[in-house]
């Protein structure tokens, strides 16, 4: 049995004081406290996320001197240049339709991830310099361009750099940096992706501006990047997704209509993260993230539906490609070792952060999936498992490593392919090292442990209203044990792995659920059982019915 971990709970008191306050179950005040919701301000602020509590943008270090010198070249030739991804291409997106809007000449520049690789790449300078740009703004990308922003700077080019990524030792040489992650940016929130720091910039430009827009018009942008590059969904973030959501459902931009259509329901943030994120992240994946920002710009609806159909096909490419990539990857998997990282050359680059993903899921360890990147290197992307910080595990690798970047979890980098071998015996020795010879154990935290009687449809309803879900505001994971099912099993969706039945514990109370990765348990129960869970609404033919999302069985 992998471990299970209850959630610290609240002290009794604690938890009958805000039941006191807010009139909700006990059960409800414990989840509240676990997330330091211990008033009634702070429970308004989380069930009522406010856009008047969003912070000046003129805290972030920089803002004012960039806006001031975006203005200036108002009537000249700007260049804002994007990552690929959907972070990238949401903040090149809102970037270009606000500055276009307030009659600035602005263009847009996507690197294409095989010729050039992550950010700002020599290649996309030498394109201003051609076509005659007097400034570039970097979105999702720039705090590590040492060498390119030096070589805009050698040709008259002005860099402004917005980034959400860690900065190294050294900075760029730019006009201005706007990344609160600086030390010494004084920003109160960190956590902001790459579009939530270009909204930041927008609204501050706004906020200067004398012919001012509805700046939340452009909101929805944020919401899908925020999600999509996992963002923890607290303070400026889950106003900003909150908001975005209500936009993308009530006035959705006419690129995202045919991806909606397609979702057919209420697009929440788990409908962005597997349906419209992946489907933007494939164009930049498998062809180039520039497609993308044409798709989410763009207003006439007969050609973005020609736009969309596009993205759609690169996705579906890219679907099938990933699963040929992990199967072949799966058989390179050492069981005894430390760490996974497999290599051939040739995996497309597109895939390579998925499917690590996916081979984590089997085989629980900091994973690098890598190709040819070149005739000399090898390019490769890391994921990590929780509690692992895997940059600083390459920060130890250093000397083995021709570049790289990312956060705790993630990371890209590139390695010399003569130093491939000793690179991958460092890598696996320093993780070792790091967790002190002790294996990975997937673990699974869960909030509460309760009965089946707890789940009402009023009190599933004032659960809903805790979302958007997403890192630090995990959807509620419950744990109730002693259960059996009641009615025979149910298998559904292609390869019939989905299973559907009814549940009860111990009261007797019954439960629709739905599980698709316990198919093998559940067909083998034979006595009662403890499952794991979070709880939905089902929704078909008008009816509302409570809906179990099993995650976790454990047989007695």
């Amino acid at each position: 049995m992998n471990s299970w971990i209850e959630a610290e709970q609240p002290a009794h008191k604690n938890i009958k004081n805000l039941n006191k306050i807010l009139k909700i179950p006990e059960f409800i005040c414990s989840l509240l406290l676990q997330r330091n919701i211990n008033s009634l301000e702070k429970a308004k602020q989380f069930f009522r996320p406010n856009l008047d509590l969003l912070h000046d943008p003129f805290l972030m270090k920089d803002m004012l001197k960039v806006v001031e010198r975006i203005e200036f070249f108002k009537s000249k030739k700007i260049m804002i240049l994007g990552d690929y991804d959907v972070d990238g291409t949401t903040s090149t997106a809102m970037l270009y339709k606000y500055f276009n809007f307030k009659g600035f000449n602005v263009s847009y520049y996507i690197p294409d991830r095989y010729q050039e690789g992550y950010g700002v790449s020599l290649k996309s300078i030498e394109h201003a310099e051609k076509n005659n740009f007097s400034l570039i703004i970097t979105v999702d990308c720039g705090i590590k361009a040492i060498n390119p922003v030096a070589l805009a700077n050698s040709k008259g080019i002005e860099v402004i750099i917005c980034d959400h990524h860690l900065p190294g030792e050294n900075l760029p040489k730019a006009y201005g940096i706007i990344n609160p992650k600086q030390l010494d940016c004084n920003y109160p929130f960190k956590e902001l992706c790459g579009c939530g720091i270009a909204f930041k910039l927008i609204t501050a430009h706004n906020l200067m501006s004398n012919d001012q827009c509805n700046i939340n018009a452009f909101i929805d942008f944020t919401a899908i990047a925020t999600v999509s590059d996992m963002m923890p969904l607290i303070d400026e973030n889950r106003i900003m997704v909150f908001h975005g959501l209500r936009t993308i459902n009530s006035n959705p931009r006419t690129g995202l209509r045919n991806f909606l259509k397609s979702i057919n329901s209420k697009i929440d943030e788990s409908k962005i993260s597997f349906n419209i994120g992946p489907r933007i992240n494939a164009a930049g994946r498998m062809k180039n993230g520039k497609i993308i920002v044409e798709l989410l710009i763009e207003e006439d609806v007969e050609k973005a539906n020609i736009l969309s159909n596009e993205v759609e096909f690169l996705n579906q490419t890219r679907r099938s490609t990933e699963k040929n990539v992990l199967e072949e990857a799966e058989t390179q998997i050492i069981q005894n070792s430390f760490t996974n990282i497999v290599y051939s050359d040739l995996w497309s680059k597109g895939v390579l952060g998925i499917v690590a993903s996916r081979l984590i899921e089997g085989s629980y360890k900091p994973t690098i999936v890598m190709t040819d990147s070149d005739e000399q290197f090898l390019t490769g992307s890391v994921r990590s498992v929780s509690g692992f910080d895997v940059y600083e595990a390459l920060l130890k690798c250093e000397d083995n490593i021709f570049q790289f970047g990312g956060h705790k979890y993630a990371a890209g980098l590139k390695v010399k392919k003569s130093n491939f071998e000793s690179f991958k015996t460092q890598f696996e020795n320093t993780v070792k090292d790091s967790v002190s010879g002790k294996m990975f154990q997937k673990t699974f935290l869960y909030d509460l442990l309760i009965d089946f009687s707890e789940i009402t449809m009023e009190n599933v309803k004032i659960l809903q209203r805790m979302s958007p879900f997403g890192l630090g505001n995990k959807k509620p994971v419950f744990r109730t044990n002693n259960c059996f099912l009641d009615q025979t099993l149910k298998f559904v969706g292609k390869e019939s792995q989905i299973v559907k039945s009814k549940i009860k514990d111990e009261s007797g109370k019954e439960l629709s659920f739905i599980s698709f990765d316990n198919k093998e348990a559940l067909v083998n129960i034979k006595s009662t059982f403890d499952i794991l869970y979070t709880v939905d609404v089902n929704s078909y033919s008008g009816k509302d019915e409570i809906q179990l999302m099993l995650r976790e069985i454990y047989l007695k």
